[in-house]
């Protein structure tokens, strides 16, 4: 485990106090808002760390990797095209279904990541 130095800490403390979907350029700047001198280089260092240790998770959504509090329950995630936004759900049927597919095909499946991309209520309501 790597050591939690206090500008992890206070990486850590964010994400834990949010619902959202970091990257790490956001951070960085809401970090230099609340008052913490702290680098972009540090702020990637830091997140690499704190996911290697099991305190937060990623997700690869696009071009950009995502971190959120890694206490959640499994999750996966809708992602809007045109806003951003991003949903998080968990649906048992999916579930299932990924686990027969994984044994059909005779994969042991360790874990999964589940991204649907499209358009969200509200900016569908707009077109």
């Amino acid at each position: 485990m790597a050591k939690l130095t206090i500008q992890r800490q206070t990486i850590l403390n964010l994400i834990n106090a949010s619902n959202q979907h970091w990257d790490a350029d956001e951070l960085a700047r809401e970090l230099i808002i609340r008052g913490h001198k702290i680098g972009i280089a540090t702020v990637y260092r830091g997140l690499a760390a704190l996911e290697t240790d099991g305190l937060v998770n990623s997700v690869q959504l696009a071009d950009k990797k995502r971190y959120e509090r890694a206490v959640k329950k499994h999750h996966d995630h809708m992602v809007c095209t045109k806003c951003g936004s991003i949903e998080e759900f968990a649906n048992d049927t999916i579930e299932a279904l990924q686990k027969v597919v994984a044994h059909e095909k005779g994969f042991q499946m360790s874990g999964h990541q589940l991204i649907l991309f499209g358009c969200c209520a509200r900016c569908g309501q707009q077109s």
